[in-house]
């Protein structure tokens, strides 16, 4: 950006001692122009590793007295084109979203290849006499590498437990 002024305030001297013809003052806006198409172009490249697309995963797994809560998970990612395409552990499309109620030890939703996002949102509750434990884990994954992970235990103590939590293959 101070390569840009730099070249801003020369420009404006050049336009200044030859504001005579009409030809000068349309190089130096043309030079300004190429000068921005330049300096943003890097910005760009930056950022574009933001936008690397693969396979995400997200897997939840609970044990302890699963019977005692409900679990609940809402599933969505994002591509480039938009909502990502959701696939089960069969590799059965679900959706561009999707949300159940976990009632095996173990649930998994991917997306394609060219996903650059995924999050899942979800909540634990319960109404069970104190005592009651459930352990929860969600992974992320990107291209079968871990990048997120989240471990956490419930123990009712009597009274009505409800708890969110989410995990995110990338942060936002």
């Amino acid at each position: 950006m101070a390569r840009f002024i730099d070249i801003l305030f020369l420009s404006i001297i050049v336009v200044n001692i030859n504001m005579k013809s009409k030809f000068t003052l349309w190089s130096v806006v043309l030079l300004l122009a190429g000068f921005i198409f330049v300096g943003c172009d890097n910005e760009r490249t930056e950022n574009a590793s933001d936008f690397q697309t693969g396979i995400h995963k997200i897997v939840i797994q609970q044990s302890g007295d699963t019977d005692s809560f409900e679990v609940s998970v809402s599933i969505g990612g994002a591509d480039k084109g938009g909502p990502a395409k959701l696939y089960n552990d069969k590799g059965e499309y679900i959706g561009d979203s999707y949300s159940a109620q976990i009632r095996t030890a173990t649930m998994s939703c991917c997306t394609n290849g060219n996903a650059f996002f995924m999050t899942c949102a979800g909540s634990v509750s319960s109404i069970s006499e104190a005592g009651k434990r459930l352990h929860i884990t969600v992974i992320g994954y990107i291209d079968d590498k871990e990048v997120n992970r989240l471990e956490k235990e419930y123990i009712t103590d009597g009274n009505t437990l409800i708890e969110t939590f989410s995990v995110s293959t990338k942060e936002i």
